[in-house]
Formats: structure tokens, C-alpha cells, sequence
């Protein structure tokens, strides 16, 4: 079985909570762990195979948050949360949750 994406989490000093999940699009508060400053993503989840890597690092099938380089196609951020509402109600009717993926 896919392991699901889990909030919340913590990354690069901010503190991801979810806020809504329709289909594979999630609307995520993001904290920043220093100022307290908040401002909302909104992410397509990735599906990702299980994999092993050159390092022997072994990863099962999985749900990611989209990564930098995928910025603007599979995530966006917004100051404001009605902004990124917005942008929810744009995204979701075109992903609906993929079926879990088998571990190999």
C-alpha cells in the first residue's frame, strides 16, 4: 500500500499543517518556526513508487509534497487564505485521489 502524505510536518523552519484535503489537492497553513508568520500552499500530492537508492536507502511507495522545481505546477503559495481557497476550488475538480499504489 502507498504510504499517505502526513501533517503536519516540519521543514526548512516552517511548520506545515493541513488546513483541507479534497481529491490529491491539499490546502496547507504554513508557519514559519522563527517570525510565526503564517502563509497557505496549495499542493497537487505526488505519487511516488517504492524505490531503493544508490545509497541502498530503501523508500515504499509513497504520497510527496511536491519539491522546489515543481513550483507552479504542482504547488502554490499565497499570503492570503482566499487566495489559496481560490485556488483550491480551481484545482480540485481536476485531481481526484489516485487508488493506492502496491509497494512493488
Amino acid at each position: 500500500m502507498e504510504r499517505e502524505l502526513e501533517f503536519p510536518f516540519e521543514r526548512d523552519r516552517y511548520r506545515h499543517e493541513l488546513e483541507a484535503r479534497e481529491g490529491d489537492v491539499c490546502l496547507v497553513r504554513r508557519v514559519n518556526l522563527v517570525t510565526g508568520s503564517t502563509h497557505w500552499e496549495v499542493v497537487i500530492v505526488q505519487h511516488r513508487g517504492a524505490e531503493t537508492t544508490p545509497r541502498g536507502v530503501e523508500y515504499p511507495a509513497r504520497e510527496v509534497y511536491p519539491g522546489n522545481e515543481e513550483w507552479g505546477e504542482h504547488g502554490w503559495t499565497y499570503t492570503t487564505r482566499a487566495e489559496a481557497d481560490a485556488r483550491m476550488a480551481r484545482e480540485a475538480p481536476h485531481h481526484p485521489r489516485r487508488a493506492p499504489q502496491g509497494a512493488g
